[in-house]
């Protein structure tokens, strides 16, 4: 390894090490032992990529039309559980046996890249004559100091997903979602009956809360960082009048489930998809869900999060998988053939979009699987006004996130110590 590339991987905290060590026994082969071995069984190079479980089935079938159609090179997918890529990356960067290719959460990738993890693909990247047509936010993520290292691959976004039978049932027009946190507050009490409640969210998921809550930070004209990323700004007023607003929903109105605050994830979904919630905010996935007849009892809708009264746009949380080039990988240019056959129609539609991902880019929103289906209209638009908090210590600013988020709403905090106190927490941590 190069002395440059030996002080980046002893960058790497002591945590993760000791991490990464003892994920090394359990790892399986992980693609990294065989990645070395530059030449495939069939004479071609071989370029190794990992993904997460959740795109791997696209990758796969991606990766066995491209080694069809070309001699050369041969593409060798493996699969990372989601939990565990990190760890086992920076395992695989610190042992120089890294993949060529890797397609990993978005909010990963500016860490990886501050540590020389990823291969500077800024001329690739301005090359592409589409590259207006992805994420604004996604490509953020993916750049650091004027560089690009990765692209966005499967974004994800949030949206407001209401059941449609109980807002006829509460007298609201089901074609009429909330524009407005008013409306939101308004709808969600009309919508609370002795069986139900009008909202819910995962009030115990610090990652939920990113997804879910944030982008009513960004949509009331709010941050949550700096435009550097190395400052906190949810200690500023229109941030704090985001979680105000969601404190009026659960203890002023009590329009959520009692214990909503220790809600995971999935309980806030099957909170709506058992009928006992009218309104959440879930993604991409979750519509897929009702697309492929999962839910065909439930008729349903979605749409922005509604705007603060300070906000000029809508936002979303713009998250999902980025995918770019290693710093280890040997031939960059067959990798980056591999990344552009990756955001071709023949991938994006034809393999993410027909599994119910969204595709990278705008201009194939309009497509076989989409077209019948408006609420996907909806996150194009999401995607459009998409936010990614971008940090190289993302994961760090969760406990203090969900421990302000908990702390006001179970009324042991005002909004303005909530928030204050986290965003004490939060500089420390960036300093």
């Amino acid at each position: 390894m190069k002395a440059g590339k030996m002080k980046k991987w002893a960058a790497l905290s002591m945590t993760s090490l000791m991490t990464v060590s003892m994920l090394a026994g359990c790892g399986g082969d992980g693609g990294s032992g065989e990645k070395k071995d530059k030449e495939a069984a069939s004479g071609k190079t071989e370029i190794v990529v990992w993904t997460r479980d959740s795109t791997v089935a696209a990758v796969k079938s991606a990766a066995e039309k491209y080694n069809k159609q070309n001699d050369k090179v041969e593409i060798k997918v493996v699969e990372q559980p989601a939990s565990q890529m990190a760890d086992q990356l920076s395992l695989a960067l610190s042992s120089d046996e890294a993949p060529d290719i890797v397609s990993l959460d978005c909010t990963k990738v500016p860490y990886f890249a501050s540590i020389g993890a990823f291969a500077d693909i800024s001329d690739k990247y301005e090359a592409l004559d589409y590259k207006d047509t992805f994420s604004e936010g996604m490509i953020k993520s993916g750049q650091l100091e004027g560089k690009t290292y990765a692209v966005p691959f499967a974004p994800d976004v949030s949206v407001l997903l209401y059941n449609k039978d109980h807002y006829q049932e509460a007298g609201l027009d089901p074609e009429t979602p909330p524009k407005t946190w008013d409306e939101l507050i308004a709808y969600s009490q009309k919508l609370t009956t002795s069986d139900r409640y009008g909202y819910v969210y995962a009030g115990g998921d610090a990652g939920g809360h990113m997804f879910t809550f944030m982008p009513y930070v960004w949509n009331n004209g709010g941050e949550v960082l700096s435009e550097d990323g190395k400052t906190c700004e949810l200690d500023t007023e229109n941030a704090v009048a985001a979680l105000s607003m969601f404190n009026d929903l659960t203890n002023t109105y009590k329009v959520t489930p009692p214990s909503v605050t220790t809600y995971s994830w999935n309980e806030a979904q099957d909170a709506f998809l058992t009928g006992k919630a009218s309104q959440v905010v879930l993604g991409s996935a979750a519509i897929y869900s009702f697309i492929s007849g999962e839910h065909d009892d439930m008729d349903w809708g979605a749409c922005l999060l509604p705007k603060g009264p300070d906000g000029t746009e809508y936002a979303s949380f713009s998250g999902g998988d980025s995918i770019g080039i290693t710093s280890q990988c040997e031939d960059v240019d067959a990798a980056w053939d591999f990344i552009r056959f990756g955001l071709s129609e023949e991938v994006q539609v034809d393999e993410l979009a027909k599994g119910g991902l969204l595709p990278a880019r705008s201009d194939f929103f309009d497509n076989e699987y989409f077209n019948n289906t408006p609420e996907y209209q909806v996150l194009k638009e999401a995607l459009e006004v998409g936010h990614t908090p971008v940090s190289l210590k993302y994961d760090e600013m969760y406990v203090p996130i969900l421990e302000a988020m908990q702390t006001c709403l179970n009324g042991e905090k005002t909004p303005e110590q909530a928030f204050g106190d986290a965003a004490e927490a939060i500089n420390k941590i960036m300093q």
